[in-house]
């Protein structure tokens, strides 16, 4: 209660002075944050002690800072003391750090969607005809499509304890051999050109690959337009009546082995394909 002979404020007194408008004060009241020192039990017409308005400008300021309701009534009992007041403050930090990475992470991905809408738009979809190859080849069973990396390091070592070089125009091509795409446990299998045929060292197979029709979808850029390339093959595929005619593979004209940069980057994503 307020000291005898104090006045209270009205609603809309308080309002001014707290920069809260009666809505939120009643909002307040209903959520146990801020109550009014006295409501009549005719009217309803709530009154404030002047003293109510520091709790007010930590209702305020604990509100701009993003601090649910619930959070607040907890704390408005304990305002005088700083330790409560951190605990509250420290424990909306965190949440609006993981906000502020979420944010981060959604705006980037709004960015790259923005630069695969250009992508999508200039990715080049051609018919050819591969010519047979000699390869080096690793297949296995991989975590994600992402760790082909890994086959290739079995691959370059092989060759190495095989004393087999690589063919003068040597193409670097993956293949994917799962009938449908996998979150997981990906089949890939990894191929080079090499000069001539040799006999499997630790499990780096002699493949001779035949002659391809392909459908090509040339990509230039980071991985990231991967999507993109796909697309472009099932539309040009459909819109020419071919039927798919094995799985699909990517050689790799320009890599990061070859530039840092990914803007540099040339993929040739291949679809085998036959008349329908």
């Amino acid at each position: 209660m307020p000291p005898t002979g104090e006045r209270l404020l009205t609603i809309g007194e308080f309002s001014r002075l707290s920069q809260l408008s009666i809505r939120m004060l009643r909002y307040y009241d209903d959520h146990d944050v801020l109550h009014p020192t006295r409501v009549d039990p005719w009217t309803g017409f709530r009154s404030y002690a002047p003293d109510l308005l520091r709790l007010a400008h930590w209702v305020r300021v604990l509100r701009d800072a993003g601090v649910g309701v619930a959070e607040m009534g907890g704390v408005m009992p304990h305002v005088d003391d700083p330790s409560a007041l951190r605990a509250v403050l420290e424990r909306q930090r965190i949440r609006l750090v993981d906000d502020a990475a979420g944010i981060h992470a959604r705006i980037r991905e709004v960015d790259h969607l923005i630069t695969q809408l250009e992508v999508t738009m200039s990715i080049p979809v051609t018919t050819t005809t591969l010519p047979a190859r000699t390869v080096a080849s690793v297949r296995g069973t991989i975590p994600t499509y992402a760790d082909e990396g890994l086959l290739w390091q079995r691959l370059m070592a092989g060759l190495g304890r095989a004393g087999v070089a690589p063919a003068p125009d040597a193409r670097s091509v993956a293949v994917f051999h799962d009938d449908e795409y996998v979150e997981h446990d990906a089949d890939v299998e990894v191929q080079l050109d090499v000069a001539g045929p040799f006999d499997a060292v630790d499990g780096v197979r002699c493949v001779e690959v035949p002659q391809t029709s392909v459908a090509v979808a040339t990509l230039h850029g980071s991985y990231d337009g991967m999507g993109a390339a796909t697309e472009a093959l099932g539309r040009y595929t459909g819109e020419q009546g071919l039927r798919l005619a094995g799985p699909m593979f990517n050689v790799y004209r320009v890599g990061p082995m070859d530039a840092p940069d990914p803007a540099d980057w040339v993929t040739e994503v291949c679809l085998p394909v036959a008349d329908a």
